[in-house]
């Protein structure tokens, strides 16, 4: 086994600490189980600073992520995690400059780890929820968080260093508390990120619209309105980060004008993202438009 451990106590009972990985990894799926003993820790600086690490998926078994567990993991895009790790501890996924989405089981209406990473890292991020509740049922919610600096400057005549925070990414994540999701206020905040980040309010805007939770008439209307008035930036950047999820969004709710698709399938058929090709082809016959939008007429053969 590669992965290093030690035996320790926690709460009382014998269990593992992961302490690293022997070796060199992409995609890193932890255990649950090691000698028998539920795999309870990731240890300090377990993982710090690797740069072949882009995935990692933990057990429902952990409880804590020491400090700087997996401090800047700088190609670290992606994480799998449950609301079970109850220590979560400073700086555990701070410096991973890359990474995009973290998806939860959340169990029991706790969002306490959700908050302490959405604070642990300053960098945009989304958070794919799965909400467990009675019978089984789960609900899926997918949240976006802007970025956001703190800049400190020095106030020379009261001698006094002043700070401010540069950005909507930590408003956004005021709305975030232990034991609830203020869905209101998230969305109030729109009116702020539209002006100051219009790339970025997209995807916001489409991950309201495709994981309604809580959403009402008023803040659907606005993210619609805005994803129609600014569909070719939108596509641009999902077709770029390779999201076909929000390409479909965009088209199959016809958002998109002839134009903004043509540009759209034009860039992914450079970038050989066939996939989202299909999806741009299909909304122009769907509209009777691809006579209009210039390539719609190519073939994925083409490409």
């Amino acid at each position: 086994m590669p992965f290093t451990y030690e035996v320790i106590q926690y709460c009382g009972e014998d269990c593992i600490e992961i302490t690293g990985y022997e070796g060199r990894l992409r995609s890193m799926s932890v255990p649950a189980k090691l000698e028998g003993l539920p795999v309870r820790s990731i240890g300090r600086h377990a993982f710090a600073g690797r740069m072949d690490l882009e995935e990692v998926s933990l057990p429902d078994t952990v409880r804590r992520l020491s400090l700087f567990a997996f401090h800047n993991c700088a190609r670290l895009r992606r994480m799998n995690v449950y609301n079970s790790i109850e220590d979560y501890y400073d700086g555990a996924i701070r410096q991973c400059t890359s990474l995009e989405e973290i998806e939860m089981v959340c169990r029991g209406g706790s969002y306490a780890l959700m908050k302490e990473m959405l604070g642990d890292n300053d960098k945009a991020m989304s958070f794919l929820l799965h909400l467990e509740g009675a019978e089984n049922k789960t609900e899926d919610i997918r949240l976006s968080f802007p970025d956001y600096a703190l800049i400190a400057s020095e106030n020379t005549m009261a001698r006094t260093i002043q700070f401010a925070y540069e950005g909507g990414g930590y408003q956004y994540r005021q709305c975030v508390r232990k034991k609830e999701i203020r869905y209101r206020e998230y969305d109030r905040l729109f009116t702020f990120m539209e002006h100051d980040d219009p790339s970025f309010a997209a995807v916001i805007a489409t991950d309201r619209l495709m994981y309604p939770h809580d959403l009402d008439a008023v803040a659907q209307e606005r993210y619609t309105g805005f994803l129609r008035e600014h569909a070719a930036e939108a596509l641009r950047r999902f077709v770029r980060d390779g999201q076909i999820d929000r390409v479909r969004l965009v088209t199959e709710r016809g958002l998109a004008d002839a134009e903004a698709i043509s540009t759209a399938l034009r860039e992914a058929s450079e970038r050989k993202e066939t996939a989202i090709c299909a999806v741009l082809m299909e909304s122009g016959r769907q509209t009777g438009k691809e006579e209009k939008a210039q390539g719609l007429t190519l073939e994925l053969d083409d490409w």
